[in-house]
């Protein structure tokens, strides 16, 4: 029995042929099966997750997610189950309440399997954790899966997890689902709570999720927030970024993108060129913020305990206050942006359509990478494409639409405020027109032959 999304789980329980323990019993065995290649966990809760299943499969079915197995971001506070958020600092905190988001899905029916490894923090987009070491992209070992919610989409992608609770801060949902081959939904700021998440930088920060589909991803978001009266439109009209959105791309990202703009053309949809002016001081700004914010929420605890801070964090937190000068410099090259971004909206668009990571998957440990000739910090390029829509609170949606020398490429779609239906519609659209890239079948290393 096909059990590998939410939506044909869900019809199986609902029709009695199969139970939330053996779907749980699946997902557990599934994680034995490729925790020692990916590392996609910090924590498994198995005992648990199997009490919670045996409790559900008494009850009468409570909708779509009762009986889902998911795991949950370890940034993301969870009643009674560690969680580190990445961190040597908080190796062993365990809170006494659960985020206002699980407490959500709980409701819902969920089960939830473990929390997911993050990047220290959540600052950082490679989910190389000081407190247990880096997460593997489920399409090749010695890659990163992106992040921070690399842990959430590498066990969506390779099958140890129907759905994944995640945060964005610079697209912390939509990076790991792109490098790693499945769906990252980041809604409207505000439409999920961010109680019980430890902040990053709390004027980015979004709470999203990770699934196979589109279709899963819905489902989650059906759990999590209220629906919206929204309708997408009839006949979608996408707005697709040029200039400064499309100045550094790979040439295999560049040809997948091509390769979905005209399955959308041929399919009759109307697709316009929206050029973003070029901003030399992005993707800095974004990144800047983020320094500056999380920063302060860490500088008092860092200055009594800096052992307690990995590498990477360390360097960050000890980073000098730039000069005023320079900050209005990027805010003012952040704010052209987005309001690029909404008079483009503004003027017509439904949604807005782009690489959702300029590269694919870089090798773990990389502190670079070279687009095009030219060598770029691995972060700037991470976030370069998904950063803007936090800083403007947008929907965004990732969704994969290729392989390139066997790693995954994603394309990107958001709306304007509230319009989520509008961007899922979009990203339904182009999984209906796209052959689907085949799931990882098995762990890769670098020296597999493909």
């Amino acid at each position: 029995m096909r059990v590998d999304t939410i939506a044909a789980a869900s019809a199986a329980v609902a029709r009695g042929e199969l139970s939330p323990v053996e779907l749980t019993e699946h997902l557990l065995a599934r994680i034995a099966a490729t925790e020692p290649a990916l590392h996609a966990y910090a924590t498994v809760t198995a005992e648990a997750a199997l009490a919670r299943a045996k409790a559900l499969a008494g009850e009468p079915v409570r909708g779509p997610l009762h009986g889902i197995p998911i795991g949950v971001k370890d940034l993301i506070d969870t009643a009674g189950v560690r969680t580190s958020y990445g961190s040597p600092r908080f190796a062993g905190h365990v809170p006494d309440r659960d985020a206002t988001a699980v407490t959500r899905l709980l409701e819902a029916g969920t089960v939830i399997l473990g929390k997911h490894t993050t990047h220290e923090l959540a600052w950082g987009g490679r989910t190389d954790s000081a407190c247990f070491g880096p997460t593997h992209n489920p399409y090749r070992r010695g890659r990163i899966p992106g992040g921070s919610s690399g842990g959430s989409a590498a066990s969506v992608a390779a099958g140890s997890s129907l759905g994944g609770l995640g945060s964005d801060t610079a697209g912390s949902v939509r990076i790991p689902a792109a490098l790693s081959g499945c769906v990252g939904f980041k809604p409207t700021r505000g439409r999920i709570p961010l109680d019980g998440v430890l902040p990053l930088a709390p004027s980015l920060d979004h709470l999203g999720v990770l699934a196979r589909t589109v279709d899963d991803a819905a489902l989650l978001m059906d759990g999590l927030a209220a629906p919206l009266s929204d309708e997408p439109p009839a006949r979608l009209r996408v707005g697709w970024l040029g200039g400064w959105f499309a100045a550094v791309l790979a040439p295999e990202v560049r040809a997948a993108l091509d390769a979905v703009r005209a399955r959308l053309e041929d399919a009759g949809v109307a697709v316009v060129d929206v050029a973003v002016p070029d901003e030399p001081l992005m993707p800095e700004a974004p990144l800047a913020r983020i320094v500056r914010e999380a920063g302060a929420y860490h500088r008092a605890a860092f200055a009594e305990q800096p052992e307690l801070f990995g590498p990477d964090v360390a360097d960050l937190m000890r980073l000098p206050a730039p000069p005023a000068e320079q900050v209005e410099r990027q805010e003012a090259a952040l704010g052209r942006v987005v309001a690029a971004l909404r008079s483009a909206l503004d003027d017509g668009c439904d949604v807005l359509a782009c690489a959702t990571v300029p590269v694919t998957a870089p090798p773990i440990g990389a502190g670079t990478v070279t687009v095009d000739g030219r060598e770029w910090p691995v972060e700037f390029v991470l976030t370069r494409l998904t950063a803007p829509f936090n800083a403007a609170g947008l929907p965004a949606i990732t969704v994969p639409v290729a392989l390139a020398d066997g790693l995954p490429i994603g394309v990107q779609f958001a709306g304007g405020p509230l319009r989520d239906p509008a961007v899922l519609a979009a990203a339904r659209l182009v999984q209906r027109l796209t052959p689907p890239p085949p799931p990882p079948s098995a762990i890769r290393t670098e020296g597999d032959q493909r």
